[in-house]
C-alpha cells in the first residue's frame, strides 16, 4: 500500500480544517442562544487557544446572539468579556464523577462524544433552551489540529485567534493575607516531573522568595486531573492557601489571589499563563521537555505583545533560573508603580 504523499496530506488536513471551521461559523452566524462547550479540558489550553479562538469566533457572527459558556471549575471570570452566561460543570456532577469520565485524553476531538452530549442535555433541561447550536471545543481541536500533528506553525492559530488581557474583576486584597504577595504554584507534570531534585529546587525556590517578599501558595490535596500540587506548610513569609475547599469555585478563588499579586512564580504551563493574561508578571519552570514547544513558542510570541517582559519560562537545570528570582523582589514595588 502506497503512503499518503505530503501534498495528500496537506489536503486532508485543509478539509477537516474548513469542515470544523464552517460548523463553528455556522452556529454563531445564527440567531438565538448558542452554548459553548463543554469545556473539561486542562487550563493551558483553554486560556491560551479556546478562549482566544472564541474571541476571534464571536466577531464572525451578527450582534444581539447569547452565548452560554460551560467550563469547570469556576471559570466564569475568564469568560465574562464574551458573555454573562456561564453553566459550571461541577454544579452538574461532582469531582470524582468528573474526574472519572474525562480520564484518558484531553484534547476534545468528539464532539459525540457521551459525557459531553449529556452534559449540553442538562443545560438546556436547565435553562430551557431549545435544540439550537453547540459550539464544541473539537471544532478548535480540528480547527489546529495540523499544529499538533507538526504539520503547521502557530500562525495557523494566530489566524483564527484574537488574543487580548482580561479584565481584572474588582476585588479587594483577601484580609488574611500580606500587601504585596506573590502567588505560587507548584506541580508535577510532564514538563517539571515528580523527582527529589525538583522538590529541592521547589522548596529552595520558596525559601529564597519568602525571604524577599510574602508568598502565597496554592497547594491542594485534591486531584481533578493528572497534576499534583507540591505541598508544604506555612513559614515565615509563607503562606499556604487551598483553593479547592469549593471545587466548584476553584479556578475562580485562584484567579481572584493571582489578580491581587504583584507576579506569579511556579510550574510552566496554564497558571503561567493566567497571570500575564491579567497583566500580571509569571515567572516559571520546567525540568525537560514533557511538552510540545509550540505551546511555548506561541505563549512568548502573544505575551510579548500582550505583557511585555512579563513571561518568562525557564529551565530550571540552567544557571540563570537561580538568578532569576533575584527580580522577583522588585515585582510589589512594580506593580504599586503600575497601579498608581
Amino acid at each position: 500500500m502506497n503512503e499518503p504523499s505530503s501534498v495528500d496530506v496537506h489536503e486532508q488536513d485543509e478539509r477537516v480544517r474548513q469542515k470544523a471551521l464552517g460548523r463553528a461559523l455556522d452556529a454563531v452566524r445564527r440567531e438565538g442562544d448558542v452554548i459553548v462547550g463543554p469545556w473539561t479540558g486542562e487550563v493551558g489550553f483553554e486560556l491560551l487557544y479556546w478562549i482566544p479562538f472564541l474571541n476571534w469566533l464571536a466577531g464572525q457572527g451578527p450582534g444581539g446572539r447569547r452565548l452560554v459558556v460551560v467550563s469547570r471549575g469556576g471559570a466564569a471570570l475568564w469568560y465574562r468579556h464574551l458573555t454573562s452566561r456561564y453553566v459550571d460543570i461541577l454544579d452538574l456532577v461532582t469531582p470524582t464523577e468528573f474526574r472519572e469520565r474525562t480520564a484518558g485524553k484531553k484534547k476534545q476531538y468528539d464532539r459525540q462524544r457521551e459525557f459531553d452530549q449529556e452534559l449540553i442535555g442538562e443545560v438546556r433541561r436547565r435553562l430551557g433552551l431549545a435544540d439550537g447550536p453547540v459550539v464544541h471545543p473539537s471544532a478548535m481541536f480540528r480547527l489546529f489540529a495540523a499544529l499538533w500533528r507538526r504539520r503547521a506553525t502557530i500562525d495557523l492559530v494566530e489566524s483564527f485567534s484574537a488574543f487580548r488581557i482580561f479584565t481584572p474583576p474588582a476585588i479587594e486584597r483577601p484580609a488574611n493575607l500580606p500587601a504585596g504577595y506573590v502567588v505560587a504554584k507548584f506541580y508535577f507534570s510532564k514538563a517539571f516531573p515528580d523527582t527529589s531534585e525538583n522538590r529541592t529546587f521547589v522548596t529552595d525556590t520558596l525559601r529564597r522568595i519568602s525571604r524577599q517578599v510574602p508568598v502565597v501558595l496554592l497547594s491542594t490535596s485534591l486531584q481533578l486531573d493528572e497534576h499534583l500540587d507540591y505541598q508544604t506548610g506555612a513559614g515565615s513569609g509563607l503562606f499556604v492557601v487551598d483553593a479547592h475547599t469549593a471545587p466548584e469555585k476553584n479556578l475562580e478563588q485562584q484567579t481572584h489571589l493571582i489578580v491581587t499579586a504583584s507576579g506569579f512564580v511556579g510550574t510552566y504551563g496554564g497558571f503561567s499563563y493566567l497571570a500575564p493574561f491579567y497583566g500580571v508578571p509569571s515567572l516559571s519552570f520546567f525540568s525537560r521537555r514533557g511538552f510540545e514547544p509550540h505551546h511555548l513558542e506561541l505563549a512568548q510570541r502573544v505575551f510579548g505583545r500582550l505583557c511585555p517582559g512579563g513571561f518568562r519560562s525557564l529551565d530550571r537545570r540552567v544557571a540563570n533560573a537561580v538568578e532569576s528570582l533575584s527580580s522577583v523582589g522588585s515585582w510589589p514595588a512594580e506593580r504599586a508603580s503600575v497601579a498608581r
